[in-house]
């Protein structure tokens, strides 16, 4: 393949086969299946985080034997049912987190691999990453609140929805992205404890809902660690509970929120949830998010914020893809921006993915056709390079130490007849961005 490097693949290649358990017949699966061969030394030879993956957890390679495995994405439906009835077959708390770390990781890999191969891209890539999520997120609230009502009982009425946020709001997640969540609950007015044998106040319960929500996505088992978990976006932020009522969250957005505070709102997604609540809480972001602004106070706040964020993280070089001039925060800055300055006119400029926002703001007019373009072509650069970059390195990627593999892995995603191009494109579309971003958000 000419995305195979012989030199790094015969390293990696190596760690695989040391890092294998004792026990594993790998050569004998390998030389009865000539395409998993080539498929392992393309993963060892451009993607090191992959291989390393793959020697941690040989059982794997019995999965990339079946075609569907590369060929087809599951769906949010088919991934849910797949991860209840996993967990059906599991007893006890820690057997459940188990098991929702070996489904997530495998089918994490099953994503990384598609992309490795070509077989899918970023606008497929970052929804699937999601809905990953999205399932495991889903059945631990089960989990969770059957382990809570084991010791704590119920709270009358109580109900707990969860708001993603960021990367997983937008359906834009890479193989390393975290979860920026906000946890809403609600419950009857007459509710002052829960029924269990160790009863709690509403608001302690549904508080100590959410630690142990965290922990059970974050804690490193034996099958090791799941998602980091960021609640930074969450009503008053770090000084704020870690679980906020339905209530608490409508008043502090239509009072107290911040300008960048909303800029993130337009990105939050009910991901699980009772109905009831789900619908609730829509409805209170998209009041938050509609409510008339000035624009030129948003315009200004969120310069201002751009340049707060690039005086601590300035990127390294164009290839810091996030915080590059021209990079995707300034991409995801503008279609923020623009979305609230426009949204208590036309709410249908409203969307929480990047792309698909900027789309709706130049159907609206609040965007030129042209910039629209620019910015759109420029964010599916940007996304089809990153995803590459987070599968294949724990680390900053390196043009100098890069692997051909590598290299030739990024051209392939850029659309480029070699590494050289695709440098030579992504610098060129970081200037036309950061142009945009100048004459949209305007410099003090």
């Amino acid at each position: 393949s000419g995305t195979v490097d012989p030199d790094a693949a015969f390293v990696h290649f190596d760690r695989f086969l040391t890092g294998l358990p004792a026990g594993v017949q790998v050569f004998s699966l390998l030389l009865a299946n000539p395409r998993l061969l080539l498929l392992v030394a393309e993963v060892a030879g451009s993607a090191p985080r992959l291989a390393e993956y793959l020697g941690r957890h040989p059982g794997v390679l019995d999965a990339l034997i079946d075609p569907s495995f590369l060929t087809r994405m599951p769906t949010q439906e088919e991934l849910r049912g797949r991860l209840a009835d996993e967990l059906s077959r599991t007893a006890g708390y820690e057997a459940a987190l188990d098991a929702v770390r070996r489904f997530a990781k495998e089918e994490n890999f099953r994503i990384g691999v598609q992309v490795i191969q070509g077989l899918t891209d970023a606008e497929h890539a970052g929804p699937a990453y999601a809905a990953v999520a999205e399932a495991v997120i889903a059945c631990l609230q089960r989990v969770v609140e059957r382990e809570m009502e084991t010791t704590y009982g119920a709270v009358e009425g109580g109900a707990f929805a969860v708001v993603a946020q960021g990367k997983l709001g937008g359906r834009e997640m890479t193989a390393t992205s975290d979860l920026d969540l906000v946890f809403i609950y609600t419950h009857s007015g007459d509710a002052t404890a829960s029924n269990g044998r160790k009863p709690l106040a509403p608001s302690a319960y549904f508080a100590r809902a959410s630690q142990r929500f965290i922990g059970a996505l974050t804690a490193s088992t034996a099958e090791g660690p799941l998602y980091e978990v960021d609640m930074r976006l969450r009503p008053s932020g770090n000084q704020g509970p870690v679980a906020v009522t339905l209530e608490s969250f409508v008043q502090y957005h239509r009072e107290r929120s911040w300008t960048w505070e909303r800029m993130a709102l337009t990105r939050a997604r009910v991901v699980s949830g009772s109905d009831a609540l789900r619908h609730r809480v829509e409805a209170a972001i998209r009041e938050a998010l509609t409510r008339p602004s000035d624009p030129a106070t948003v315009v200004a706040d969120a310069r201002a914020m751009r340049d707060k964020l690039a005086a601590q993280f300035p990127g390294r070089d164009k290839w810091d893809i996030k915080f590059a001039p021209g990079g995707l925060v300034d991409i995801e800055f503008i279609a923020q921006t623009l979305q609230l300055c426009h949204a208590s006119l036309d709410s249908v400029v409203l969307d929480q993915n990047t792309v698909a926002a900027l789309e709706r703001l130049s159907v609206a007019g609040a965007l030129s056709p042209d910039m629209a373009a620019t910015l759109m072509r420029s964010a599916r650069l940007e996304h089809r390079l990153t995803h590459v970059l987070r599968i294949a390195l724990t680390g900053p990627f390196n043009a100098e130490t890069a692997t051909r593999g590598l290299k030739a892995l990024l051209a392939r995603s850029g659309d480029a007849p070699d590494f050289s191009a695709v440098e030579t494109q992504l610098a060129e579309t970081q200037a036309q961005v950061r142009a945009i971003f100048d004459q949209l958000l305007p410099p003090p």
